[in-house]
């Protein structure tokens, strides 16, 4: 399957939110209340997506044959010690999981971490999401701290998860 990944341009940030609401929906359907989640419209995801550009964040889309199949966003953090990626994103469409893509493309959004010179990345994961955390593991993630948030009335258990990029630290 050719998949092209690439930075969205401005006008199509709309079909961006829209592919994110999709799988947003199917990602979470098992794990957040129903009420939440038919409440999203195509645009729910617009504004943020472009207040995370206009901060400065990374946005790169999967395509296939025109499509966008998939979508990630991250943001670079200088902190005192190392500059590290904070990943905020990372969704397929449904039909898409499964295929391999997940791994093509979580392979240049590692590359475009480390061309940042980022020395590490953090991420937050639902902890009842297995399917998202195996996959994480398998990319050479690991679990640091488990915590939970109230969101829209739900109260969701979470892990945070980090991969070192420099190996000779390990």
């Amino acid at each position: 399957m050719d998949i092209k990944y690439r930075v969205p341009a401005s006008d199509e940030m709309k079909k961006v939110s829209k592919q994110i609401m999709i799988s947003y929906k199917s990602a979470y359907k098992e794990y957040m209340a129903e009420e939440y989640l038919s409440s999203m419209e195509e645009d729910y995801w617009l504004p943020i997506l472009q207040e995370s550009i206009l901060k400065g964040d990374t946005c790169l889309i999967a395509e296939h044959s025109g499509k966008i199949v998939g979508s990630t966003v991250f943001s670079i953090t200088s902190g005192e010690k190392d500059t590290y990626a904070k990943w905020h994103a990372f969704y397929l469409l449904p039909q898409y999981i499964g295929l391999g893509i997940g791994h093509s493309f979580y392979q240049r959004i590692e590359e475009e971490m480390i061309k940042h010179r980022c020395k590490f990345c953090i991420l937050e994961v639902l902890s009842s999401n297995t399917r998202a955390i195996q996959f994480y593991l398998s990319h050479g993630f690991t679990k640091t701290e488990s915590f939970t948030v109230q969101e829209y009335g739900m109260v969701l258990s979470c892990d945070k998860m980090m991969k070192n990029f420099n190996k000779s630290e390990d």
